[in-house]
C-alpha cells in the first residue's frame, strides 16, 4: 500500500534509515508502497527515535475515508468522531493574555523548559504506566494495565487491572506473561471500565514509561473507543534517555538496562512489576542525568 510520511526536525540518523525502504521526495517527506507489517515495523523505529521532533504518517486503509494516519510528538491527536477519524489540537484560549505569543508567560515557561532540558530531569512526583497486549500490532488488544505513583522519588500507590480483550490470547503472550483466557475471564473487567479507573489513578501526572509510545498508542485507541477524553499528561520514555545517557552492548530492552544497573529481576512482563523496574531505571538515570 502506499505510505507517505513527512518528518519534522528529526534526527539526520532517522532520516537515513527511512530511504532504506522509502523515497525522500522533499525534505523530509517519504513515499513508497509498504506491507503492514513492515509500514507498524517503521512507524515504531520512528516513535522510539524522533527525540523532540515530530512525525505523521498516512496511507490507504478500507474505511470510510479510505485513509488512516498516525501523528508522533504534536499536540495534535487523533479522535474518532462515528467512524471518521479527525484531529484535535488543544491550545489556550487567543483571549487569554498570558498565553499570548511573545508574551513574558510564554517566554519565562519556554526559558524554563530549556533550562530543564539542559540540566536532565529532576522531576519528584511522575506515574509510571506499563501495560500488557496481545501482540505489537496496533489491532491487537490491552489486557493488563499497571501503573505505579511517585512522590518524592519514592511509592506511594499503584493500580494494577486485568483487561477483557474479547479476543483469544495467543499462546506465545500466555507463555510471556501468564495471562490466560480463563485468568481474563474470572479476573479481568470490561476495557471502558478499566481505562477510567487507570485515567483517574493517573490524574494529571507526568507519565513516565519504558518505550512509552507503544503505550500511549494503545491506550490512545482505547480511549477512542470508549469515548472518552485522552490523557494530555506529558511524558517521558526511559528508553530515549538511556540512548542518550549510556552506552549498552546490549541494547536498550527492560532487562538489558537494568543488567547494566544492576537492577535485580524477579518478575517480567507483567505490567505492574515492569512499571517497578522502570521506576528504579528511571531514578538510576536522573542520577546520572544530575551529575
Amino acid at each position: 500500500m502506499m505510505v507517505v510520511i513527512t518528518l519534522t526536525s528529526c534526527p539526520a540518523k532517522l532520516r537515513g534509515d527511512l530511504t532504506r525502504w522509502l523515497f525522500e521526495i522533499d525534505t523530509g517527506v517519504y513515499v513508497g508502497n509498504l506491507s503492514a507489517r513492515v509500514r507498524d515495523g517503521i512507524w515504531q523505529r520512528i516513535c522510539d527515535n524522533i527525540g523532540s521532533g515530530r512525525a505523521v504518517m498516512t496511507y490507504a486503509a478500507a474505511n470510510e475515508q479510505k485513509l488512516d494516519f498516525r501523528i508522533c510528538g504534536s499536540e495534535w491527536i487523533p479522535t474518532d468522531h462515528d467512524g471518521i477519524k479527525l484531529v484535535k489540537r488543544m491550545f489556550p484560549s487567543e483571549s487569554d493574555s498570558k498565553y499570548k505569543a511573545g508574551s513574558k508567560n510564554v517566554i519565562r515557561h519556554k526559558t524554563h523548559l530549556e533550562q530543564r532540558k539542559r540540566k536532565g530531569d529532576d522531576t519528584p512526583d511522575y506515574t509510571v504506566i506499563d501495560i500488557e497486549t496481545t501482540g505489537i500490532k496496533t489491532d491487537e488488544r490491552i489486557i493488563e494495565l499497571g501503573a505505579l505513583r511517585i512522590r518524592s522519588g519514592k511509592e506511594t500507590g499503584s493500580f494494577s487491572a486485568l483487561v477483557k480483550c474479547g479476543k483469544p490470547v495467543p499462546k506465545e503472550i500466555m507463555k510471556l506473561t501468564g495471562i490466560t483466557d480463563e485468568l481474563l475471564e474470572s479476573e479481568g473487567i470490561e476495557p471502558d471500565r478499566a481505562i477510567q479507573l487507570f485515567t483517574e489513578f493517573c490524574g494529571n501526572d507526568t507519565l513516565v514509561g519504558h518505550n512509552i509510545s507503544f503505550d500511549i498508542g494503545f491506550l490512545q485507541r482505547l480511549c477512542n473507543e470508549t469515548g472518552r477524553t485522552f490523557l494530555r499528561n506529558r511524558t517521558i520514555d526511559t528508553i530515549r534517555i538511556a540512548k542518550r545517557k549510556t552506552d549498552i552492548a546490549d541494547g536498550y530492552s527492560l532487562a538489558s538496562i537494568c543488567g547494566h544497573f544492576g537492577i535485580e529481576i524477579k518478575t517480567q512482563h507483567r505490567a505492574i512489576e515492569d512499571c517497578k523496574l522502570t521506576y528504579r531505571i528511571f531514578e538510576k538515570l536522573k542520577e546520572i542525568e544530575g551529575e
